[in-house]
């Protein structure tokens, strides 16, 4: 097929994608503005920032694996929603409620089971030479407020995969949008003390962040209370409509997710954590770079969504002609994306690091960080978009043994192995990230082509 003729399903993908991408740039940029403005709080001292990514970097693993989870229910609906069955997908909607509840609380245990491990990283950096007590003290009260946000996030969540099921991808976007801006004003307020509020620094952004999710979790259960198209879905909600085999497909869809979600992000996560062993400006630099890599990767996330919805759809309807092309469609947007961003990154690399602080060692080491950053553009795009599709058509067990191969064989021993043992420091650990994104984006590619000769065979999916 030639380009041209791709033309609706580019048109497709962009407008389910449009209001995922503000709806991921709202929850993003919360982190972003987190760390953009303590880090000009702290100014020269570097501390503030190496708090926030400390508090952010393991609070992170746990709201991901969470997010993992209550993924899956986006797939299911949007099954038995091509398929016109309307009560199913009540029952999934109130299912999916209560199953992230369950998630919530769980993750909110783990969290609070996992605290002592800012003090041990922290005692842990010691050897770097800063001021480690100064990072962990800061990082804690940060890191608690975190974690009572995250009953209000799922609940949020558990609505937003469901509407995006049934291909409703902008009330997600306004909710989030909103709790954006109100999450940046509150920074506003809370760190650097305005208002007549005390200067809180760190907490103050922990507390902002808080709140705006208390404020975004009332919003989706008013329009879940008030919105006259889910009517049709919560007249089928009953006591007996709770199920454990549909949890049972829940978790088994969302456990792999999870667990790639986990291990993937822990390989960042855990890149982080050992920069904090050069330093608390290289644990900044990192922060920051990343912080910055994300703004590029939610645009991939949100094209990843759309074709999650489009090929669920496709396959509760058997549309086994459509499979082909909507795939294809994706990657050219998704490579189309990675190429501009890796531009950006190269050309604009010193300026991109300045929005975040006024340390000259951070900046250095954030630019040049970036380099490799947009070197990794192109296989991240391939791995989140092809992990996205198997979503879609619910083949996720194969990514469990895909992200152990890539990430816990491949990217953090060679990382650590380059950091430490050739003296390369976080830059031999962002290598590191390019050898396992490589590996993943290569087994999921080639996963990818295997179900759609199969779909259009018409052996998956009888």
């Amino acid at each position: 097929m030639r380009l041209k003729g791709y033309t609706p399903y580019y048109k497709r993908l962009i407008s389910l994608a449009a209001p995922v991408v503000l709806a991921q740039a709202g929850q993003l940029t919360t982190q972003f503005a987190d760390t953009a403005m303590v880090g000009n709080y702290g100014g020269e001292d570097a501390v503030p920032l190496a708090a926030v990514s400390l508090g952010s970097s393991l609070f992170l693993l746990i709201y991901l694996a969470a997010m993992g989870f209550a993924m899956s229910i986006t797939p299911l609906v949007g099954e038995h929603y091509a398929r016109n069955d309307r009560r199913m997908v009540g029952h999934l909607f109130q299912n999916g409620i209560v199953y992230s509840l369950i998630i919530g609380v769980v993750a909110s245990i783990i969290a609070l089971l996992l605290r002592p491990f800012i003090s041990v990283l922290g005692m842990w950096m010691s050897s770097a030479g800063d001021d480690v007590t100064a990072v962990s003290e800061m990082a804690l009260p940060y890191y608690d407020l975190l974690v009572w946000s995250i009953m209000p996030l799922m609940v949020f969540l558990a609505v937003k995969q469901f509407l995006e099921g049934i291909g409703n991808t902008k009330v997600a976007m306004w909710i989030t949008l909103a709790g954006n801006a109100l999450n940046i004003l509150l920074n506003w307020v809370f760190i650097f003390g305005n208002l007549g509020v005390e200067a809180m620094g760190a907490e103050g952004a922990g507390l902002a962040t808080l709140l705006s999710r208390v404020v975004q979790m009332a919003a989706i259960i008013a329009y879940f209370f008030l919105s006259r198209r889910l009517r049709i879905y919560r007249s089928f909600f009953s006591p007996d409509a709770v199920s454990r085999l549909l949890m049972r497909r829940c978790v088994a869809i969302g456990f792999p997710i999870s667990f790639q979600m986990i291990l993937e992000s822990a390989a960042f996560i855990l890149t982080s954590i050992l920069a904090l062993s050069f330093g608390a400006a290289a644990s900044g630099a990192m922060q920051v770079a990343f912080s910055i890599a994300n703004i590029a990767w939610m645009i991939t996330v949100a094209i990843g969504s759309a074709s999650t919805i489009i090929v669920s759809h496709i396959y509760g309807a058997k549309n086994r002609e459509e499979l082909r092309p909507t795939i294809t469609a994706t990657f050219h947007l998704g490579l189309m994306w990675a190429i501009t961003m890796a531009i950006v990154f190269v050309v604009g690399r010193s300026l991109l690091a300045n929005v975040f602080t006024d340390n000259a060692e951070v900046i250095e080491l954030s630019a040049n960080l970036l380099l490799l950053i947009a070197v990794y553009q192109f296989s991240d795009a391939i791995q989140g978009l092809s992990m996205s599709m198997l979503r879609g058509l619910q083949d996720v067990k194969i990514i469990m043994p895909i992200v152990i191969c890539s990430y816990l064989v491949l990217n953090i021993p060679i990382g650590a192995l380059l950091a430490y043992h050739f003296d390369m420091g976080c830059y031999g650990l962002a290598i590191g990230l390019i050898i396992g994104l490589s590996s993943a984006a290569i087994l999921t590619y080639r996963r990818v082509r295997r179900n759609i000769r199969l779909f259009e065979q018409g052996i998956i999916n009888k």
